[in-house]
């Protein structure tokens, strides 16, 4: 059974389906660029400082953390922050502390964890009363977590076995 299909009614039906997805490819494709360019400048952030990253994660877009395991130096990027780069020596590390910032909200069995700030504080030999604030998540600033606790806690157990083999190494 064949259907005719009038011109007009196709012509139609094809424009409010490209009007449809549009605005979504092109919200992906900004979204894509956004995360090359990020890419982008934190592989030349390493590279001026002569780093090869060895391991490296990037979220929202903008954040990223990789780790030299030769010459024990991480890199964080924080797109918010002005100085947009921290750089590490994970030899000089006296210890490191995960912050996680909550509050509880509802009661009984429909009581809930609200995650308020992620961030792992790391603590310098050289300098004691100077810290390293690497900052995962913040809820001033976006609304919701997207996979941000998994991560924190992945590079929390990479900078500890990192610091315990600098120890070893002393």
């Amino acid at each position: 059974m064949i259907v005719d299909i009038e011109p007009v009614s196709l012509g139609i039906s094809l424009a409010a389906i490209l009007a449809f997805i549009a605005p979504i490819y092109i919200s992906k494709k900004k979204q894509t660029n956004i995360q090359k360019f990020h890419h982008r400048k934190f592989t030349e952030e390493a590279a001026k400082n002569g780093l090869l990253i060895g391991e490296k994660d990037f979220w929202r877009g903008g954040y990223g953390i990789g780790i030299d395991f030769e010459k024990h130096k991480l890199l964080f990027m924080d797109p918010i922050s002005q100085a947009g780069f921290l750089l590490v020596s994970t030899d000089n590390i006296s210890h490191l502390d995960l912050l996680k910032q909550s509050r509880h909200v509802g009661k009984g069995s429909n009581k809930s964890e609200i995650i308020d700030k992620l961030s792992l504080i790391i603590n310098h030999f050289s300098e004691p009363t100077e810290k390293s604030i690497l900052c995962f998540f913040d809820g001033d600033k976006h609304s919701d977590l997207s996979g941000e606790w998994p991560l924190i806690q992945k590079w929390n157990a990479i900078l500890l076995k990192e610091v315990s083999t600098s120890k070893l190494r002393e």
